[in-house]
């Protein structure tokens, strides 16, 4: 595949960073986007510690709300996999702060693709575009369910699905690239600098004693090195032009849950992990004064039952367990403070 060349957009990302990983080591040519050049030197070093050779890494500067750059990092790629999107740490007063990005920048990649003669590109949405509606209780969400907009939703959550929405509607209308997604559900495993993605920040937090408590929260998991595996299969298998795929390593499990096996596989390390429960109650009342308790609160309730089934059966998907996705997220948290001297 020496002349194979991928586009990865928000090269500095968690997921796009495994991803140019994997893409390196299997060969292609990578080059990926950053906001700002002055990025690129801290990204090479980010990668070349986890073990890549970055010599046949090109960065450029594109931003998702200018035209101002994409036609040059298109140009010569045959596929494009488009990861990067804005996730804010906290949902913004005006929705459209992350809604317009995300969309806007979705169509302006696509058309670029378009333009340049892109094969295919691979959008990594989310399971945010998937399973926010109400479902028959016990009933899996997958790749045919939809999250309605129309109902009260966070502005991330709608802006996943206005994107992947708009991503389908070009594709219909536009008849190229051909178009493939994959929506992970909360992305965890090895960080690979101090720049922690949300999921990773909530195994952070629980080394730290934070919070205090644990809410019976539950979601969804999955490894960022499958998820970077199932991007290159729904970018390279035939099949998968015109599908969409749910990664996710298998059924929700809950913050006690992941607090016991933190404990139970990392011995002294998991000293300061917390091991009292919380009720939902409580949670939701002190949520209405504590912010960082808001997105906690919302996963609350029953657990969202998923099926990766389709990923499975058709591109042969293996994803690791749950419980392994969120050991390996710890333990290079536990490395990164130790070479730090912390």
């Amino acid at each position: 595949m020496p002349d194979t060349r991928v586009l990865v957009t928000g090269g500095s990302g968690f997921v796009a960073g495994h991803l140019i990983l994997r893409l390196l080591a299997d060969g292609y040519r990578v080059r990926t986007t950053v906001r700002n050049l002055n990025r690129e030197n801290r990204l090479r070093e980010t990668l070349g510690a986890a073990g890549a050779d970055t010599a046949g890494l090109e960065v450029v500067a594109a931003d998702l709300t200018a035209d101002d750059g994409w036609a040059q990092a298109v140009a010569g790629c045959t596929y494009v996999q488009h990861v990067a999107s804005p996730f804010p740490p906290r949902q913004p007063d005006n929705e459209d702060d992350v809604i317009v990005p995300a969309r806007e920048g979705t169509l302006r990649v696509l058309r670029a693709a378009r333009e340049a003669g892109v094969v295919r590109v691979v959008l990594t949405s989310s399971f945010a575009a998937i399973g926010y509606s109400p479902k028959p209780s016990g009933a899996p969400f997958d790749e045919t369910d939809w999250t309605d907009t129309d109902t009260p939703v966070s502005p991330y959550v709608k802006s996943k699905t206005l994107a992947e929405r708009a991503a389908w509607e070009f594709a219909a209308q536009a008849g190229s690239p051909q178009l493939a997604v994959v929506n992970p559900v909360g992305v965890f495993g090895p960080a690979l600098g101090e720049d922690l993605s949300t999921s990773v920040r909530i195994i952070d937090g629980l080394l730290h004693g934070q919070p205090p408590v644990l809410p019976r929260a539950s979601f969804a998991v999955v490894d960022v090195r499958d998820v970077a595996d199932l991007l290159i299969r729904a970018m390279t298998s035939p099949q998968a032009a015109g599908q969409r795929y749910l990664a996710a390593a298998g059924a929700p499990v809950t913050l006690p849950e992941i607090a016991a096996v933190l404990r139970a596989r990392l011995g002294p390390d998991a000293a300061g992990i917390p091991r009292r429960e919380v009720p939902d109650w409580l949670v939701r009342t002190a949520a209405r004064l504590v912010p960082a308790l808001r997105e906690l609160a919302g996963l609350l309730g029953p657990p969202k039952a998923v099926s990766n089934a389709k990923a499975v059966t058709d591109l042969d998907w293996r994803p690791r367990s749950a419980a392994d996705a969120v050991t390996a997220t710890a333990e290079s948290l536990l490395r990164l403070s130790s070479a730090a001297g912390r």
